[in-house]
């Protein structure tokens, strides 16, 4: 039989989640402009091809939505790690709560937020083919990496929304280890890329390279599935200890 404690603590978690969907509204707007940005970016192409012969002229531009998806990743990064600052904290003051209600509401949060952005990358993936077709005019575009049918299409949009999920759960990582101390906020970028400059320098093991080929190069669906999901619970995982942590001190 449930306690009257865990069902007092899943409701507030709930009544948070509910407070946060209409409170952070900003954050879900911001993901429109981020897009845009990406979409703009995604129209200078990313690659370029030229070649003739025998009076015949080719020119081949390549479009891709490449950019749309980086910036989905940072917004997700960046706004899970903005939740975990003072003035997102103190919206929680408005109930009687504690570090661990307030943290599973903001993941319940985050995975909302994962699943708009997810959604949204891909159509933005979409639009950016329909302006190119109308900004070339009557010149062929040729579309290459389509999804080849529903299956294709329903892969792909978890696909997005897992690695949305996991970007963000770095992002509120880093949020979290921020509150320890201040000097987090230099120590942690001056550590990532110093840390990823090296390893991907050293001649037995390259970790960038090492960790595209474990995430984006897994060919079987669920097995990716499974390495994001379990990745994003691990950084989750060690954030709520964090936090407990900082509340057990004060």
């Amino acid at each position: 039989m449930t306690s009257l404690t865990e069902v007092r603590t899943s409701e507030v978690i709930v009544k948070q989640y509910q407070y946060k969907l209409k409170a952070y509204m900003g954050i879900l707007t911001s993901l429109v402009t981020v897009q845009l940005l990406g979409l703009l970016f995604s129209l200078n192409g990313v690659g370029f091809l030229s070649t003739g012969t025998l009076g015949l002229d080719l020119s081949i531009k390549y479009y891709s939505a490449d950019m749309i998806i980086i910036f989905t990743f940072f917004w997700g990064f960046m706004s899970a790690l903005l939740m975990t600052t003072k003035a997102y904290r103190e919206d929680d003051f408005a109930f009687i709560t504690n570090r661990f209600s307030s943290n599973m509401s903001s993941v319940a949060f985050i995975a909302t937020a994962s699943v708009i952005g997810g959604l949204t990358a891909i159509m933005a993936g979409f639009l950016l083919r329909v302006v190119v077709y109308f900004i070339l005019g009557n010149k062929e575009v040729i579309g290459t990496g389509l999804a080849s049918g529903p299956l294709a299409f329903t892969t792909g949009l978890l696909a997005m929304i897992l690695l949305v999920f996991l970007f963000s759960s770095l992002g509120y990582l880093a949020g979290i280890i921020v509150q320890v101390h201040r000097v987090f906020v230099i120590l942690l970028p001056v550590l990532f890329f110093g840390g990823l400059q090296y390893l991907s320098s050293t001649e037995n093991w390259n970790l960038p390279a090492f960790l595209y080929e474990f995430y984006f190069q897994e060919s079987f669906f669920l097995l990716f599935a499974a390495k994001v999901v379990a990745s994003a619970a691990l950084v989750f995982t060690i954030a709520l200890w964090i936090s407990d942590q900082l509340e057990v001190k004060k």
